[in-house]
């Protein structure tokens, strides 16, 4: 493990280190039980996909060698198993919080649930537990693995909040479930194929999306209180 992969598993904790000292400054927060326990619950939803890694090696299938198993695991293990193990966390968590009220709160408290879990998963593909050997560029998976999950919060946090102020909460939930989902497969298929150039413009449209939904999360009332 060379001096940059080092480096790279601490971008996580600072990342997180950032956002508390932000909302501090702006909101001068009372209480960080609620936002410590997202962490915690992100730290330790990985185990969910290194369980499906170990089956899938289990069953032989760590081998990538034709399109429907890339396609499988890709999609199923680490982008759905990624995925879902946060909204478990989002929705049987935090979903019934007090200050769980907007979508603009459901995306603060999925950013840290995502950040805490790309704090393990980071680890992880370090030392070869997590990840494949047809992975390219490992460390600079690992240097942008952290700001990927801030768009996978984001997107998750978004629909999850939307859930939590109209009646569609099924669908709002299975919609952010399945784009962030997506979004992560994608991201990890750009550097299974070692594609330079779909790398970068998903790069640039992962901002676009991420930024969009932000502003229109924070544009969004809380949920009236029952």
């Amino acid at each position: 493990m060379n001096t940059s992969t080092v480096i790279s598993l601490f971008l996580s904790p600072l990342l997180l280190a950032l956002m508390m000292a932000y909302l501090n400054f702006k909101f001068s927060i009372k209480t960080w039980k609620y936002i410590w326990q997202a962490i915690i619950w992100g730290l330790f939803s990985v185990v969910l996909v290194v369980a499906a890694n170990y089956i899938i090696r289990i069953w032989g299938l760590e081998n990538l060698k034709n399109m429907r198993r890339t396609a499988f695991y890709v999609f199923v293990v680490v982008a759905f198993g990624s995925e879902f193990a946060k909204l478990l966390v989002l929705r049987f968590k935090m979903f019934n919080l007090k200050s769980f009220d907007s979508p603009l709160a459901s995306i603060v408290y999925s950013l840290f649930i995502s950040l805490g879990f790309s704090v393990s998963a980071v680890i992880l593909y370090a030392i070869g537990i997590l990840g494949t050997e047809k992975m390219k560029f490992m460390e600079m998976f690992l240097w942008t693995y952290p700001f990927a999950n801030i768009v996978f919060g984001i997107v998750l946090g978004f629909f999850v909040g939307m859930a939590k102020v109209r009646d569609n909460r099924l669908i709002d939930t299975l919609s952010g479930l399945g784009t962030a989902m997506f979004f992560h497969a994608l991201y990890y298929f750009c550097f299974l194929t070692n594609d330079h150039r779909l790398l970068i413009f998903t790069g640039i449209g992962f901002f676009i999306i991420a930024l969009t939904l932000l502003i229109k999360g924070a544009s969004v009332p809380p949920a009236a209180k029952s």
